[in-house]
């Protein structure tokens, strides 16, 4: 069963999570500084692009409705994650995070904006229709849903499966910063010189205040409620 849409959540379980995350960061950061914890080494491959033609019709997608600034944080998204499960040792389809990954912000896109319900869940079902009507199966089609559906859901993206937890990571990486400290400055200068910010930790808060604005008991009112827009503009990037 795929994740259903329940709207805006009880706002101290979120708040809890939030709290949770940011206490798991700063363990997780402590112990990479001790030698607690040993990250993987990165290869040439470690986050290639797929060159299928599902990989292709999603960029031409995604490269279609978003504007430049949105679609090049769904190409860092991808990025991101796929060194970050590097970093961590995770095996996964590469083909499906990079699809999630370019499809996961449609719901924030002039054309779907108003769609109903929460702009994540707007934007898993135009990608698993868009991925069923070019014959990917039912199971892996709902694995593609949930990528989206859940890729800022703090707490429970990275406790499914590899997929879902990468987007999360991805997404989480571009907007927030985290974990973007384990990302060698090498690779990152390079994915920030061919995919450019060009003021998004500036300009992407709009996207969601708008969403909260048209849709106030939406998923994401929630954590905007909690002060989301002011953790992303103070992103560690210089924009």
């Amino acid at each position: 069963m795929i994740a259903i849409d329940r709207g805006r959540g009880p706002t101290p379980g979120l708040a809890f999570r939030l709290a949770k995350f940011e206490l798991n960061t700063r363990v997780r950061r402590m112990r990479i500084r001790l030698g607690l914890l040993q990250l993987q080494d990165l290869t040439p491959d470690t986050h290639r692009a797929p060159d299928s033609q599902l990989a292709k019709d999603a960029f031409e997608l995604a490269a279609r409705l978003s504007p430049p600034m949105l679609l090049n944080h769904t190409l860092r998204t991808y990025h991101f994650g796929a060194i970050i499960a590097a970093r961590d040792g995770l095996r996964f389809d590469r083909e499906l995070v990079y699809v999630a990954s370019l499809l996961h912000d449609l719901g924030l896109t002039a054309e779907h904006e108003n769609d109903p319900g929460s702009f994540k869940w707007v934007g898993a079902r135009l990608a698993r229709d868009f991925g069923v009507e070019r014959g990917m199966e039912s199971v892996r089609a709902d694995l593609l849903h949930d990528a989206v559906a859940l890729h800022s859901s703090v707490g429970l993206a990275s406790t499914r499966e590899p997929e879902v937890a990468i987007v999360h990571y991805g997404a989480g990486a571009d907007l927030l910063g985290a974990r973007v400290d384990e990302i060698p400055k090498g690779d990152l200068d390079r994915l920030l010189a061919e995919w450019p910010r060009a003021g998004f930790k500036h300009d992407f808060p709009g996207c969601l205040e708008r969403q909260v604005e048209l849709k106030p008991n939406s998923h994401i009112a929630g954590a905007m409620g909690l002060g989301l827009a002011t953790l992303a503009r103070s992103a560690p990037f210089d924009d």
